[in-house]
């Protein structure tokens, strides 16, 4: 039910993107991403190490009901978001950052142009 709900929630966002917006939204992906990944170096340095994040099963105590509606202890399982420190090289960090930074003004002017051809293109 809920992956029903969840498909016709998508369905529904999607309709509501023009040809314009997905254009423009493709556009700007590289940019964002880079943004991103410049955020997230960053916080690696400030800490000193970066942070990796999983997903664990475990085994919990929940209720249950019998055919009869009687309830009874019975184990259930469930996802844990985990997250754990992970060493880094800061100086590999850095140079990464600067050269995502260099690139970044070039990669804006791109995604700039592609903007500017999207509302060209399919104007609203």
């Amino acid at each position: 039910m809920k992956a029903v709900l969840a498909l016709a929630a998508l369905a529904l966002t999607l309709s509501a993107c023009t040809e314009q917006d997905m254009c423009i939204y493709r556009a700007t992906q590289d940019v964002k991403e880079a943004e991103r990944r410049i955020d997230t170096l960053q916080g690696n340095i400030a800490r000193g190490y970066a942070v990796h994040t999983s997903q664990e099963q475990v085994t919990v105590t929940g209720v249950c009901y019998r055919e009869n509606g009687d309830p009874y202890e019975c184990p259930k399982t469930e996802w844990k978001r985990v997250e754990r420190p992970v060493a880094i090289d800061v100086g590999d960090q850095r140079q990464q950052m600067r050269a995502l930074k260099a690139r970044l003004p070039a990669m804006r002017t791109a995604a700039a142009q592609a903007t500017a051809q999207c509302r060209q293109t399919y104007p609203e």
